[in-house]
């Protein structure tokens, strides 16, 4: 961390915290000749020329600059960051600890009951136990002007932003990270006794902070749900056009408008679908857009070609919200999961009654089967075949499989089972030298295998609540609520 200082130098600041305060026009400060050290711990890439700027552009008498709280701010058009409804906009500030903010202006007479409001949700302990939900610093409110000042720490830029000026390749790369940190911050908002619905998640609400961590911002809209209830009502629909779930939509005042915590993970659906497409929309070209929604017809996901992706959406995005997963759900998808929580999960799942039998009666073995595969041609024959054989008593052993995919999971359980108590005969086959983990090579043979069994043992509400699938299945919905 790079420290700026300038130790040596003075300069006149003005100040609401003076006694001898003014009104100046639309100014919340007042001219003082108050006397301070300005300083700038350097953690911001983006933004570091600016704030380096508003130092120098302190000296100068001729430039104004205002302190709102203890946070040093010049408010023109150089230093604005951010624009959003209502005239609010968004400027760069330094606090006097030498790290920058965000201040965002708010019209006083129009906009203060919002300003309260997104004030009281960034103080909820939801919200402020969250490492995924940007961080609320203070409100200040007595300016003497029109305007109120909500104080956040300084982010780098929106995700609208970063999409926009990465590479489509970067993008793909970065996305299980970034969506992985958009629904921790929804399983935070949306937990405990009284959970948060952000109602208005779209890509220029998710923000960068300087250590690339994406964080979920701007709660005007939000609300809480109290008494444990499910659903919010609204009589009118409240976010942003084309980014709002098909049962948070309403024409007129005959029907309500629904939230409930699987429409903020819809959102979450299409923000994923965003950065992934490089600033496409998954319900098409504007002027279908709507009725697609409205329509459950997702057009966009024919473009994903990455099959463990397109089911993830095609789960976040369906028409009924019951029919999606909570946040905490969807962090357990494969997209999501490590190599290690994959291949575990395969093994966990082969062991199973219902695919050791290969159950035609289960539900999960007809959806496995329901795609016909000779899975075996898929791997190298002396590696399947040493994988196989083993030594007993001097014996050389074979066992057989046949081509189901349950027959395919039931060969990878007893591979990792018995993987260090059964003796091989040798000599090892030359491809398995190269190949190395057992693990690895399995999820490079079958790469859709995990989203096809996940999707198969989560519509199955037996088995996906055993005890042995926890760690990739189960969910609770109670558990929102500890």
């Amino acid at each position: 961390m790079s420290y700026v200082s300038l130790s040596s130098t003075y300069f006149e600041i003005t100040s609401v915290d003076d006694a001898n305060a003014k009104d100046v026009g639309n100014s919340p400060c007042v001219e003082n000749t108050k006397q301070e050290e300005w300083k700038y711990i350097d953690e911001s890439t983006k933004h570091r020329e600016l704030l380096l700027k508003l130092i120098e552009y302190g000296r100068n008498s001729s430039v104004e600059v205002k302190v709102v709280g203890n946070v040093r701010v010049i408010f023109s058009e150089e230093f604005c960051i951010g624009e959003g409804s209502d005239a609010t906009r968004v400027f760069l500030g330094l606090s006097k600890d030498g790290y920058g903010k965000a201040v965002k202006r708010i019209h006083r007479h129009k906009f203060i009951q919002l300003a309260h409001h997104e004030k009281k949700i960034l103080n909820e302990f939801n919200a402020k136990k969250s490492k995924y939900v940007v961080n609320y610093f203070y409100l200040e409110e007595d300016t003497g002007t029109e305007y109120v000042y909500l104080m956040l720490d300084l982010c780098e830029e929106s995700l609208d932003c970063f999409v926009k000026y990465s590479t489509l390749h970067d993008l793909k790369k970065a996305l299980p990270d970034i969506l992985r940190q958009i629904l921790k911050g929804l399983a935070d908002l949306h937990s405990g006794p009284n959970p948060i619905l952000h109602r208005d998640l779209k890509p220029s609400n998710v923000l960068r902070d300087s250590k690339s961590k994406f964080l979920i911002a701007d709660f005007g809209i939000s609300r809480i749900m109290k008494n444990e209830s499910t659903t919010y009502e609204s009589n009118t629909s409240m976010g942003t056009v084309h980014w709002i779930a098909p049962e948070s939509y309403c024409e007129d005042s005959v029907n309500k408008a629904r939230y409930k915590r699987r429409s903020d993970v819809y959102n979450a659906g299409m923000v994923a679908y965003f950065v992934t497409t490089k600033g496409k929309h998954p319900f098409g070209r504007e002027r279908y857009r709507l009725d697609n929604m409205l329509n459950g017809n997702p057009v966009g996901l024919d473009e994903i070609e990455d099959r463990t992706l397109k089911d993830l959406l095609s789960w976040m995005l369906n028409l009924k919200p019951e029919d999606r997963p909570y946040s905490n759900e969807a962090l357990k998808h494969p997209f999501l999961m490590s190599d290690n929580e994959k291949f575990e999960m395969l093994s966990k799942v082969g062991n199973l009654q219902q695919i050791k039998t290969n159950d035609p009666q289960s539900s999960v073995v007809e959806k496995l089967n329901s795609e016909s595969v000779y899975w075996k041609s898929q791997m190298d024959w002396d590696v399947y075949d040493y994988f196989r054989t083993y030594e007993k008593n001097g014996k050389i052993n074979k066992v057989r499989y046949t081509s189901s995919w349950p027959e395919c999971l039931r060969f990878i359980r007893n591979i990792d089972q018995h993987w260090n108590d059964r003796q091989r005969p040798l000599p090892q086959p030359e491809p398995f030298y190269k190949i190395g983990d057992y693990r690895a090579y399995f999820l490079r043979t079958f790469p859709n295998l995990p989203v096809r069994v996940h999707a198969a043992v989560r519509s199955n509400e037996e088995l996906k609540n055993k005890p042995e699938l926890k760690n990739f299945f189960y969910f609770n919905e109670s558990e929102l609520h500890q």
